[in-house]
């Protein structure tokens, strides 16, 4: 398990941050040595209060008692106390800098790889996210990032810290007192090694229970707030209040566990450590030793457990919290090396054509074929057809006939399986920036940010790079320039979550607004008319008809009326072009199109 769990982390950091992880082990080891020697002075400096005649005994101390300059033990002694308080406070700084130096380099890193996998899913394909849930991406941004670095790499450097401070400790035991010192480890390591079994057990599963319930409440709250409206009028309030419920109780279980699992060891802990130091003193007066005798022994022992007490308790403590959290370093690592070898992959295949070079004459459709993951059958069946630059089409048919996904190909979000877009000539795929770059595009459904107006129709943009009178000419274009003068506010007007304050039509408007931001050459809309009022519909494409010539349009409309003065219209049918022509062509030839004309 560790070494895999290493590795994952390796992939995590660059060259230079692992080399500032092996610096920071090397100090880290500096401090475990500092740590043995603030334990290992103590028993002697006791063992010199008691017995100053030791003084004038041993030739190290007669040494530095002249080199001082005592006159008299109760000076030397005096000098002695000064330098063992000036080694705890070097000690004690030193450690405190380290520990500084782990958890900058710890928040630094945690920002990095946050930046890192929001990276990841912002470039990773649409097909992505039309697979994944947004609220498993919001948990892993926000709270599996959180359990790499709280629930392992912290706890894999306390880990680290402790096993050396503790083997320091142990060597020095074992050179002072080897047999007694072997005692006390056999039955440490027993008592250890049946509890980390016992916690294991218990510990099965219980990191996966909590990340899949973490998404699951997101999940719950993202729908039943992002739905409010429909929550309130159908009474479903209960509803996703017990789908929540649910989930937090199997979190907060899976928390309850691993809390006793972290806080529970700690009594145990205490009663083998206390345990070993008094079957040495047992182990002792049976070998018939004088109490006196084993005096400076047992002050090191009592020392030593004092020290080893919480070094115990945390390497127990970090080994449940890193089995706990470990999936979070899984499910990242999947994430992170799947798209960003999917984004190399892409970035490696960009073509250095400029965007103001791209689509001087036409668009080609090649014998189109695509097929989503997991589906049985091909949302599109060799496609093919040709746009002139400036022209003006639409696609029309029944639900599901494939026109949506025609639109996602030709906007580059969905990769055709067979076939290719041309433009001039040249595949979109090679140049897909570029080629995005043209497009201003008008979804069926707007998505609309928390924010004024003119930061939803320059979405995307900072301040300081948003064009005013580009916004206003969009505005003017999408018929909001009246509306948007009536309000206190104007452009700084906050629309609410998801445009709550403005009604259907004044957010779809808003869309056009966005897509027109840009005066793109190529104006793609998938039912962008569908919340407008029949006026406002019929003044928006009077605007577009006026740029007729100098835009190219590409539209899906039910209302035949949308797309009646188009220049072409392609009857789309079973994932196929089924027929094209104009209005009054198709009109007159095809009764299919006939039949949606009689019921409009």
């Amino acid at each position: 398990m560790i070494n895999n769990l290493l590795g994952k982390l390796f992939y995590i950091f660059d060259r230079q941050e692992k080399f500032q992880i092996g610096i920071i082990f090397l100090l880290m080891l500096g401090g475990a040595g500092l740590e043995t020697l603030g334990v290992g002075l103590i028993p002697p400096f006791v063992n010199l209060l008691s017995n100053p005649e030791l003084i004038q005994q041993q030739q190290f101390l007669v040494w530095l008692y002249e080199r001082l300059g005592a006159t008299s033990n109760q000076v030397f002694l005096l000098w002695i106390s000064t330098m063992l308080l000036v080694i705890y406070l070097f000690k004690n700084i030193y450690l405190s800098l380290i520990t500084y130096w782990q958890y900058h380099f710890l928040y630094v890193k945690q920002v990095s790889l946050s930046n890192r996998l929001l990276s990841a899913y912002l470039y990773s394909p649409y097909t992505f996210h039309l697979q994944r849930n947004s609220a498993e991406l919001v948990r892993n941004i926000t709270s599996e990032i959180l359990q790499i670095f709280n629930g392992v790499l912290v706890p894999m450097l306390t880990l680290v810290t402790e096993l050396m401070v503790m083997s320091c400790i142990v060597i020095l035991l074992t050179i002072a007192e080897p047999l007694s010192s072997a005692i006390a480890a056999i039955f440490l390591c027993v008592s250890i090694f049946w509890l980390n079994k016992t916690i294991r057990k218990q510990m099965n599963g219980q990191g996966l229970i909590r990340q899949e319930q973490s998404g699951q409440m997101i999940k719950c709250v993202n729908q039943g707030l992002g739905g409010i409206k429909e929550t309130k009028v159908l009474g479903r309030e209960i509803f996703f209040l017990q789908a929540f419920t649910k989930s937090a109780q199997a979190f907060g279980k899976a928390n309850l566990i691993v809390g006793l699992a972290t806080q529970l060891p700690n009594l145990f802990i205490d009663t083998v450590l206390i345990g070993s130091v008094l079957l040495i003193v047992i182990f002792s007066l049976l070998q018939g030793r004088q109490i006196q005798s084993i005096l400076p022994m047992l002050s090191l022992f009592a020392i030593a457990a004092l020290r080893l007490m919480p070094s115990a308790k945390r390497i127990i403590s970090t080994i449940t919290n890193i089995r706990y959290a470990k999936n979070a370093v899984d499910l990242v690592h999947h994430d992170l090396i799947s798209l960003e070898t999917i984004s190399t992959s892409i970035s490696l295949g960009t073509s250095s054509q400029t965007s103001s070079e791209l689509f001087q004459n036409s668009i080609e459709l090649k014998d189109i074929y695509y097929q989503y993951p997991n589906a049985s059958h091909p949302a599109l069946s060799g496609i093919s057809l040709s746009i002139t630059k400036g022209q003006a089409i639409a696609f029309v048919g029944a639900s599901g006939s494939g026109k949506t996904t025609l639109i996602d190909v030709l906007l580059g979000l969905l990769t055709p399986s067979q076939g290719e877009i041309l433009v001039d000539g040249k595949n979109i795929l090679t140049n897909l920036e570029s080629w995005q770059q043209k497009i201003g595009y008008i979804p069926q459904s707007i998505y609309l940010s928390d924010d004024t107006i003119r930061n939803n129709i320059a979405f995307g943009l900072t301040t300081d790079e948003i064009k005013e009178e580009q916004v206003w000419a969009a505005l003017k274009a999408a018929q909001l320039e009246e509306l948007v003068n009536s309000l206190p506010d104007h452009l700084d007007t906050l629309v609410g979550e998801c445009g709550i304050r403005l009604s259907g039509g004044q957010r779809q408007r808003i869309g056009i607004a966005r897509a027109l931001y840009h005066n793109p050459e190529v104006i793609i809309m998938d039912e962008a008319t569908a919340a407008l009022d029949n006026t406002t519909e019929r003044e928006f494409m009077q605007a577009l008809e006026a740029m007729s010539g100098h835009k190219t349009m590409i539209m899906i409309a039910h209302r035949l009326s949308t797309v009646k003065n188009c220049d072409r219209l392609y009857l789309v049918k079973n994932s196929r072009i089924s027929d094209f022509g104009t209005y009054n062509e198709l009109i007159s030839k095809n009764e299919e199109f006939q039949a949606m004309a009689q019921h409009q």
